[in-house]
């Protein structure tokens, strides 16, 4: 693996200072009081030029492109929502901040770690799956080749399920879940909800949870910017877990009945 290449890092700080830019401007059309707060402007600019950053370094240096691609799609709908939509009305009641209206910037750069997650654990699957179907992978730069290692096997899956398991549970605790104890369980249930598709495709080149997987982002985005009630349905991501492993146990069956699939260059001891 070389070194960061300066042209990495100045596309990172390119675009974490373009995300910083875009929020700073929205927040400012919509009159929304964070500005009015040192503190809250330090914690908006901080937050978003490293999420623009990671984006973008990430995707300049390995070649990966969903990163890149992920944050620009989201940022873009954040903004085109935000300036399409009737624009927030702010007023006071004993000191407490009211708005009547959507705030879907706000919820945006609030969110940063929810996104932070799901473009780290969609650039795992897109190294999985150009590396090991060898879609453009010969492009791909400063990455492991597959088979991946048992420790180094184990780590990615557990430490990117634990990084979206951490941003879910950021996320349904502002949410307000009730009980907070419930974060707990949110937090088990996702680990094991990005945990198996994970598995199943750096392992065996299984696809099919990786698709099914989609609907956690789905109802991850839901609910930074639409969900008002308590989120103790991110729970369900428990249940859902036991169908992706049912995905892969039907596909990885099938695929080796039809093709005699034996895993591929992602199977440990393939040897090609």
């Amino acid at each position: 693996m070389s070194r960061p290449s300066w042209t990495s890092i100045s596309i990172g700080s390119v675009v974490g200072f373009v995300n910083v830019a875009v929020v700073i401007a929205l927040y400012a059309s919509g009159g929304y009081p964070a500005l009015e707060s040192p503190t809250a402007v330090a914690a908006l600019v901080a937050t978003g030029f490293v999420l623009g950053f990671v984006a973008a370094f990430v995707s300049a240096f390995t070649r990966l492109v969903t990163p890149l691609v992920g944050l620009l799609a989201v940022l873009v709908g954040t903004a085109y929502a935000e300036v399409t939509t009737p624009r927030p009305e702010w007023s006071q009641l004993e000191g407490y901040v009211i708005v009547d209206g959507p705030t879907y910037v706000s919820s945006y750069a609030n969110a940063w770690y929810v996104w932070f997650s799901v473009l780290l654990i969609v650039g795992v699957f897109e190294f999985a799956i150009r590396r090991g179907y060898g879609v453009g992978d010969r492009r791909l730069r400063n990455l492991p080749q597959l088979p991946l290692s048992g420790p180094a096997l184990v780590a990615i899956v557990l430490g990117v399920a634990s990084i979206v398991a951490a941003g879910t549970t950021l996320l349904v605790l502002r949410a307000g879940i009730r009980p907070p104890v419930a974060s707990v369980g949110v937090f088990v249930v996702t680990i094991a909800v990005a945990a198996v598709p994970l598995a199943a495709v750096l392992t065996r080149g299984i696809v099919s949870p990786v698709v099914l997987f989609a609907l956690v982002p789905y109802f991850l985005v839901v609910e930074v910017f639409a969900a008002t009630d308590s989120p103790v349905h991110i729970l369900l991501f428990g249940p859902y877990a036991i169908v992706l492993a049912i995905a892969w146990v039907l596909e990885g069956a099938a695929r080796s009945r039809v093709r005699g699939w034996d895993g591929g260059r992602f199977a440990v001891g393939d040897g090609t």
